[in-house]
Formats: structure tokens, C-alpha cells, sequence
């Protein structure tokens, strides 16, 4: 049936075509995208005719027409859907669809789709990408992994004695088959944890016989570990690396070069990753190579996420399968949004993507990021954590792009400036922009002072320069009396604070770990 349909929707344009299962698949319409024999060749080929169609001089109005032909051929009960998706959400579709295309290959762009298949790993059961998230306090720890197969009895075993792994706790079963993906990932959470305590780990499943290579199926490094974090304090001491739009390519291996040589000090004890992470775009074996990558660090220290834009296929299912982030805790109702106490800090990790990830989340005071945030940040005690961190993945503040920094930073400015001022929030972490930038304290567009000693208002760093395969953006002040400085560099940031008095933010070059900047919040 599926090969028919493909046949008939082959007699429109490729780009047709293509907006079409785009729409699909962010609808998640059942079974309208799954693979079967043939239907992988015969997307590649459709694809071939996008690029010609994207230089003709169809009308908006032409395609939606074409489009809506398509929807008919649809199982009755979802061609209203279709029909009523294409004309809200193709305009957004189109916007970026050149950049899509040709980004990706063929094959690519149709395992998007669900068309072909991709295998998440090479091995049966051996667990890899492998990585940790803080719990619903500090007693907790989440660790994630991923095989191929599913199997039967998956746990993790623990202790404080790398011999002697004396503690077990079982872990569920998920998966995720959008883009065409096959693998199984497995969420456990090791509780009763003690506070300052290094923890030595592994995951797998010890049912699985013997019998020929990689049976039983534990993880390969013997001796994962981590430490846990003291009692929440406000000389508690706070050491956090912040990465943003970094990706699988060979770019951010050497951040990660850099994390790694931190982490395996005992330089950082967590990692804030501010949206765009594998850009994978829904092309799954991208985030199967980075969250490989991010083992190096992840399966050593919790790595806290936000989304952003590139995360936003699939109505961001993907993330959300892949990363376990403690929302329920916080008492929000979306794990896209959340805020954890750590050291002597309070984060507030929020969704700033909309549709797609193809224009900001607009954001005002009934939406429910808004009234969670307003009591997430009125329930703060400041005598516990006397320091707010805000985390998002688009900028309130940036200079460069005029469509990411002012008119749809706007629309962040309108929903949240006045929360994070009025709260207080010390420091708004964004990225986005690919580059590196930092205001002086700033609150509606004006600069409250030039200097960081009790500031009035936030500060806004923007670090999207974590390895990005789109390249580095140019920096400038652009007129803006509250930008401070700009860096055109691959880097990574480091926060680290010991008492209620002063937070330092440093930002390090990829290349050769060189200090490139550095600011410290002050209190007097």
C-alpha cells in the first residue's frame, strides 16, 4: 500500500513531496511513514527533483494546491488533518527547506522520513552512549544507554568499591522509530546515594548467556564512576561546564578533548549543554555518533540539556526519548522545561523553540512555561542558593543576525526579561548565535551599569561555539551600548562559584584551552 501511495505522490515535484512527508512525520501520523521494501530507493529518487524544483517559480498558493491533491490519498480520517497542517505549517517548512536538502544526502533525508532504515549500532547488545543526568535530588543519579536489540533484563550495578559493585537497580525499556531508527534505550536511576562520593558503575544485562562474543552484555569500561555532589549550600563550591551548539562533527572533538582533560582532573562536576546537540535534524545515526562522543563526559559527570532548534524534529520526541532530565521533580509538566539545585546554585533549564524549531516559542503569561517559571523562581531561597542561572537555547540578548537578535529575540524579551529581572536571575545562558558574546547587566535594552559588581539586572552570555557544523558567525557591538565583548572562537565556558558572594564565568578556546575571556558577578 505504502509503495503506491509513494507512486502516486512520485507524480508531483519532489519538493511536494518531500514538504508532504516532512508534515507526516512532524504529525506523526500513523503509519503513514514506515518502511518497506522498495520505498527507500524509491524516495532516494524522488528526492533528485528538489533542488530543480527549489530554483522554478512555483507559487505558495501552486504547492498548497498540489499538497492538499496529495492529502487525499491519505486514509480518510487523516486527510482533514493534512489539509489543514499543509496550509499552517508549510510556509515554516519551505522557509528551511533549502538548507535541509542540502545539508544531507539522499539517504539521509528519506531515514528522516522513515523510508529507510538505520541501525543505531554496530553489535547486538553491547551497551554504548552511555551518559548521566542528575535524579530527582542529589541522592539520585540517572544513567542511559543504548544497544541494538532490546534485552530481557537490563540493570545497573554500583558501589563505592570498583570490585565490588554491590548495588543494583533495573532499568525500562524504550525506543524510538522515528527516522526510520532501530535500537533500544534503557533509563535507570541508582538511588540512596551518599553526599561527596565516588560511585563506580556499570550498565548492560547479566541474562544474557555467555555464549559467543560480547555475551554477557555489560558496558566495556570497567570502571565508569562519578561523584556525587555535596548538600545544597551556599558555600557549597560550584563548578560547571557550558557548551552550546556543538554537534558529531569533527569540529567539537576538540571541545570535548577539552572536557575530557577537565572532567579526568576534577576541574567540573557537571555539564550544562544549551541546545543544539548533535544537530541531527532528525537524521538519527547523527545523534548515535554524538551521544558516543559525549560518553567521554557523560558517562563520568551529569550532563544537563536544554533543546534547541535542531532538536526540534519530530516534535522533539527524539530528545526527549534520548534524554532523561528531572521535570517532574520541579513539579513542571513538560520535560522540555525544569530547574534543579546544585552546589550553590539554582538552574532553570527552558524550551525557547517552537514548531520545528523554526522560529522562537512564543511565550506570555497563560502559557504553562510562563506560570511554571514564575513559581519555579518566586519559590528560590536565596540563603540556599544565593546564585540563578537561566538556561535557553535562543538569545533575549545577541548582536549579528537581524532576524535571531531582533525580531525574534524580541519576542523572548517580551515573554521572559521581565520574569528573570524581576527574579533576580543572576546569569541567562544562551548559544544559537555561533559565536561567543557577553553583556554588561542589562534590562529592557538599557544598560544598567558598565561593571559586575552588584549588578541590577541579568547578564546574558551567549556561547554557540561548542563545534557547530554550520561555521562561526562574526562578532560586533552592532550600536548595542550592553554588549560588552565578542569572540569568534570554538570554546567551551566554566562557571564555578564557593560562596554567595562571587560566580566567575571563564571562556576557554577549543584549540589550546587558552583563557579567552573571563567576568565575575560580585557581590558587596
Amino acid at each position: 500500500m505504502l509503495t503506491v501511495w509513494l507512486g502516486q505522490i512520485r507524480s508531483f515535484s519532489g519538493t511536494m513531496a518531500l514538504s508532504l512527508w516532512l508534515l507526516l512525520g512532524c504529525l506523526a501520523i500513523p503509519g503513514a511513514l514506515s518502511a518497506d521494501s522498495g520505498t527507500c530507493s524509491l524516495c532516494q529518487t524522488a528526492i533528485t527533483d528538489v533542488e530543480t524544483f527549489l530554483e522554478s517559480n512555483h507559487t505558495q498558493n501552486e504547492i498548497v494546491d498540489e499538497l492538499e491533491k496529495v492529502c487525499k490519498l491519505l486514509p480518510a480520517a487523516d486527510q482533514d488533518k493534512c489539509v489543514v497542517a499543509i496550509d499552517q505549517l508549510l510556509p515554516q517548512i519551505n522557509e528551511s527547506l533549502d538548507s535541509i536538502v542540502t545539508k544531507y544526502s539522499d539517504f539521509a533525508l528519506c531515514s528522516m522520513l522513515g523510508l529507510c532504515q538505520v541501525d543505531c549500532c554496530a553489535t547486538p547488545y553491547l551497551p554504548e552512549q552511555i551518559h548521566l543526568s542528575l535524579g530527582a535530588d542529589l541522592s539520585e543519579m540517572v544513567v542511559m544507554w543504548t544497544t541494538l536489540l532490546a534485552t530481557p533484563q537490563p540493570i545497573v550495578r554500583f558501589g563505592t568499591d570498583p570490585d565490588n559493585l554491590n548495588q543494583t537497580a533495573a532499568a525500562s525499556t524504550n525506543t524510538s522509530n522515528y527516522g526510520g531508527w532501530r535500537g533500544s534505550l534503557y533509563t535507570a536511576t541508582m538511588t540512596g546515594l551518599s553526599d561527596k562520593t565516588t560511585y563506580y558503575y556499570q550498565v548492560g544485562d547479566p541474562t544474557i548467556a555467555p555464549d559467543f562474543w560480547m555475551k554477557p552484555a555489560w558496558s566495556q569500561p570497567a570502571h565508569l564512576k562519578f561523584t556525587t555532589g555535596g548538600r545544597v549550600g551556599p558555600n557549597q563550591p560550584c563548578r560547571m561546564a557550558n557548551i552550546g551548539d556543538v554537534g558529531a562533527t569533527d569540529v567539537s572533538m576538540l571541545t570535548y578533548m577539552r572536557l575530557v582533560d577537565r572532567r579526568m582532573k576534577g576541574e567540573v562536576d557537571m555539564l550544562l549543554h544549551d541546545g543544539d546537540i548533535g544537530y541531527a535534524d532528525g537524521y538519527q545515526p547523527l545523534w548515535d555518533a554524538f551521544l558516543r562522543k559525549m560518553e567521554t563526559v557523560g558517562g563520568f559527570i551529569p550532563v544537563m540539556t536544554a533543546p534547541g532548534n535542531h532538536e526540534g524534529f519530530f516534535n522533539f520526541h527524539t530528545y526527549k526519548a534520548r534524554f532523561t532530565m528531572p521535570f517532574a521533580a520541579a513539579q513542571s509538566s513538560d520535560p522540555l522545561y525544569y530547574s534543579f539545585n546544585y552546589a550553590n546554585v539554582h538552574v532553570v533549564s527552558l524550551n525557547s523553540e517552537g514548531f520545528m524549531g523554526l522560529s522562537p516559542n512564543h511565550i506570555n503569561t497563560t502559557s504553562p512555561i510562563y506560570t511554571w517559571l514564575q513559581k519555579d523562581l518566586a519559590s528560590v531561597d536565596r540563603k540556599v542558593t544565593p546564585w540563578v542561572i537561566a538556561m535557553l537555547h535562543r538569545p533575549l540578548y545577541c548582536t549579528g543576525k537581524t532576524r535571531d537578535c531582533k525580531t525574534q529575540a524580541k519576542v523572548l524579551q517580551d515573554g521572559l526579561e521581565a520574569l528573570f529581572y524581576d527574579n533576580k536571575v543572576d546569569l541567562v545562558l544562551q548559544a544559537h548565535i555561533h559565536n561567543y558574546q557577553v553583556t554588561w547587566p542589562v534590562y529592557q535594552q538599557k544598560t544598567t551599569q558598565k561593571n559586575y559588581v552588584n549588578p541590577a539586572a541579568p547578564v546574558y552570555v551567549v556561547n554557540g561555539a561548542g563545534g557547530n557544523k554550520e561555521h562561526m558567525d562574526g562578532t560586533s557591538a552592532d550600536g548595542n551600548d550592553w554588549y560588552r565583548t565578542g569572540l569568534r572562537v570554538y570554546g567551551y565556558g566554566l562557571i564555578t562559584s564557593n560562596n554567595a558572594t562571587t560566580l566567575t564565568y571563564q571562556y576557554f578556546a577549543s584549540e589550546d584551552d587558552s583563557l579567552q575571556d573571563e567576568f565575575t558577578l560580585q557581590r558587596q
